[in-house]
């Protein structure tokens, strides 16, 4: 069976690079410097205007590529967890990442999370096993089950900033979900191998 598209073709590595094209690295642009970082050819830390976690995310994006399980292509749902999982003990100023109940869509999303020992709340939203991309096609994960998750788990009460990251591919349920919960929906990246990067900031390595 042929395996699934995780996105990874999708990850902006540019948004994350000063893309100046200074040359200090010893590639004559960025986009040549990426090319090489995906090769193995070279290191993040070899540009000098990559932050000690930018480079440690670019890392975990490799390393990510290397540690996540095998997704067969889907023609079923496989429905797994639903509800709350709280990663490395968060509290009320940690975020919540939101996505599906599909098994895969949790393997590979707690692969990622392993790189990191940052504190999150995770809520797997009752997607009907669905992946994130079918579900968006099935209408299975909406700004009404996202409300009822919240508040189910009891969300208002652990965090004091409403704030919640969506899948990037769910990007055009932001504005439905930001007036039916009252929360702020960020949009994230569309695979999930990039989370380590557009959350470089916090993602502390283990």
């Amino acid at each position: 069976m042929p395996n699934a598209d995780l996105y990874l073709d999708k990850i902006d590595f540019q948004r994350y690079l000063n893309q100046n094209d200074c040359v200090q690295c010893g590639f004559l642009s960025c986009d040549a410097f990426i090319l090489a970082l995906k090769r193995g050819a070279a290191g993040p830390r070899e540009c000098s205007f990559i932050s000690r976690n930018n480079a440690y995310a670019f890392e975990a994006v490799r390393k990510i590529e290397e540690l996540w399980p095998e997704v067969p292509l889907l023609t079923h749902p496989r429905p797994a967890f639903t509800g709350l999982v709280e990663l490395n003990q968060p509290d009320e100023r940690s975020l919540t990442l939101i996505s599906g109940n599909n098994e895969y869509t949790e393997q590979v999303l707690l692969t990622v999370l392993g790189t990191t020992i940052c504190p999150f709340y995770l809520l797997f939203v009752d997607t009907d096993g669905n992946t994130v991309d079918m579900s968006m096609v099935y209408k299975t994960l909406t700004a009404d089950r996202i409300y009822n998750s919240l508040t189910k788990t009891g969300m208002e009460n652990k965090v004091t900033a409403k704030d919640i990251i969506i899948p990037g591919l769910a990007s055009s349920l932001k504005n439905e979900i930001e007036t039916m919960t009252g929360w702020n929906a960020r949009v994230g990246p569309v695979c999930a191998a990039e989370l380590p990067l557009y959350l470089s900031d916090i993602w502390i390595p283990p």
